[in-house]
This record gives C-alpha cells, structure tokens and sequence, in this order.
C-alpha cells in the first residue's frame, strides 16, 4: 500500500510532457543480479534487447473499473486458469477473508470466500499449481506486507473454485502455509508460483525519502507446505524512464505474474511494466532475474498495484489502487 494524494502525483505528472509507461513493444533496460544467496552475487549484465518476434504488444487501453462496493483497495490480481476470462481480485484491508472474480471490464461476477483466512495485509495473488498436485490450479493469497516487522508471514492456498456456471458466491477451504525469511522481516507485495507449487516472494525495497535512493530488491523461495523463505537472487532494477512515482515512494515493484507456459515474467513498478524471457521456455521461473529485461507498455496508471497475464488472451491486466481503473494491454503480433 502507498499513501500519496492524487493531488501530488497530479503535480508531478504536470511537470512532465511525456507519457507515462507507453513504450511501444518493449525497450532495453538495465541488467539485473542473480545469484544463489545474498553474497553470490553475479555481476551486473550488459542491457539485452529481444526481438520483438511474439509477443509484441500493443498500447495499454482502459477496460473499465473496479468499484468500491467491489474492492476497497486493489492489492492483487490473477487471472484464473479453471474459468479462463475471468480474475480474482484482492483487499489489502485486515482480515478480509475473500477475494472477488471479476471480468476484464472489472465488473464482479462472484464473491469467493476463503474459509480459515484471516490475514493482516494481503498484498498479493497468484494462481499456479496446487503444492501436492501440480496439475490441479490454486488460488494464492499472499499476507505478505510488512509494515511493521513482522516475525513471519502467510500464504493462503486454495483450490480453484469452479466459477463456470458465474454463481454470485462460492466457498473453499483454504491452508494457512507460514514462512519466516532467511534474511529477517521483509515488506512484499509480488507473489509467484514455481511448477512445484513453491511460492516466491519479490520483496519491496525500503525508500529512504531523505536521499531519494531505493534499497534492493530481491526474490525468495520457499517450501510448497511453508517453512522459510530464502533469497535466490538479487533484482537490480532500471531506473524508470519517467519516475513520477519513484520520486514519491521508490523505484519499487508492487506486483508480478509468471506464464509459466511461456516462460515469461511481468514486473509492475509504481511507473512502469517490466517483462523477463527466458531463451529456454523449461526454464526455472526462479531464474528471472537472469533473463533478458525489457519495458512494456505500463498505461496511464496511478499508484499502479497489480499485473497479471490473461490467460484466455494474449496480453496482460494492470489496475489502480487509487481509482480501480484496469488498464489492458493486447498482443499485436
């Protein structure tokens, strides 16, 4: 979650003539770090520039809205794979105990409650493979910020829901998996799944507003049943071409989607989009940060908190916290 007015980052958009995250097809950026822990770390790798050979995407458009009534305040997305077309949706509000399936358009289709959640800051979803049946889907929710230091943090795990009739609500049980992290309490807002139903965590970097300077950002890896999550890889992120936003609060992810078909990743920073390929389509999505990095198209979206990939389409979703505005951006080729 950030807390910044719509009439300050109305200010600094006015100060600028460009357009906020619409790089067509995707531009070089900076390289990135891996490594196995904290202190092997590799060195940093030269700017890589894929070809635009498929997916090239297209301009982000405006799908619609998600309304209060609703979600209070957008924290995740992902788009479901049992009822391709539509996409769960996430407060960050305390003890919110469901998520919301809506539509492209952002309109609400079904209320889904997760029996036994009850987290203090949801800020992520994923949906990926269940940990002991990778060929069923479930549903992650990820009690992953972290604003005060917390000694451990929750993944909730449930099965998919079979929303093809579109009923107004539905019910799953859901697990409550622990983690603790290797390195001390961390703040996160990103969540994937591997293809072994282990979760992994895009921290958020701490911003120091005195300096203007972003802290690192990493991943982590845990456990498909819990346990603790530790770092598998530094992420050094490209400066954002137009920071309106970093100004404020950091050059900081706050969400991420795997297609783990495809072998790709989408980073959402507060200003920009950010997509990892990897040469390999088998490749370990924990692998990433290693991957060739370029921009996408991000949308004119403020204090931007999800991305997901569509699943029933080529393309990819982005949302709002502060307006619900879902930006949609397509495949062109």
């Amino acid at each position: 979650m950030l807390v910044v007015t719509l009439a300050a980052v109305l200010a600094l958009a006015a100060c600028s003539d460009a357009d906020s995250g619409t790089t067509a097809n995707g531009s070089p950026s900076a390289g990135v770090t891996s490594g196995v822990d904290r202190g092997d770390v590799s060195a940093q790798q030269p700017p890589r520039e894929p070809e635009c050979d498929a997916p090239c995407y297209g301009d982000a458009e405006s799908a619609g809205t998600l309304s209060e009534d609703t979600v209070v305040e957008v924290s995740g997305m992902a788009a479901s794979v049992r009822t391709p077309g539509l996409y769960y949706v996430v407060s960050d509000e305390p003890g919110t105990p469901e998520v919301v399936a809506v539509r492209e358009d952002g309109t609400p289709v079904a209320r889904v409650e997760l029996a036994g959640m009850d987290p203090e800051n949801a800020e992520a979803l994923a949906v990926g493979p269940c940990g002991d049946d990778p060929d069923v889907s479930c549903l992650y929710v990820g009690d992953i910020g972290d604003h005060v230091g917390r000694d451990h943090v929750v993944v909730y795990r449930a099965p998919e829901p079979d929303l093809a009739d579109e009923p107004e609500t539905a019910s799953v049980d859901a697990e409550a998996l622990e983690f603790a992290y290797a390195d001390g309490p961390t703040d996160a807002e990103s969540l994937l799944v591997d293809r072994d139903g282990r979760p992994l965590v895009v921290s958020k970097a701490s911003f120091d507003r005195d300096t203007g300077e972003t802290g690192s950002t990493r991943l982590y890896r845990g456990p498909a049943d819990g346990g603790e999550f530790e770092v598998v890889a530094e992420i050094e992120l490209p400066e954002p071409e137009n920071g309106l936003l970093a100004a404020l609060a950091g050059n900081v992810v706050t969400d991420a989607s795997a297609d783990l078909a495809a072998a790709r990743v989408l980073l959402r920073t507060y200003d920009e989009v950010l997509e990892y390929r990897a040469p390999d389509p088998g490749a370990d999505v924990a692998a990433f940060p290693s991957w060739p990095v370029r921009r996408v198209p991000a949308g004119n979206v403020l204090q931007a908190e999800t991305v997901t990939y569509a699943v029933d389409d080529c393309g990819y979703l982005t949302t709002s916290e502060l307006t619900g505005v879902v930006a949609v951006v397509r495949c062109t080729g």
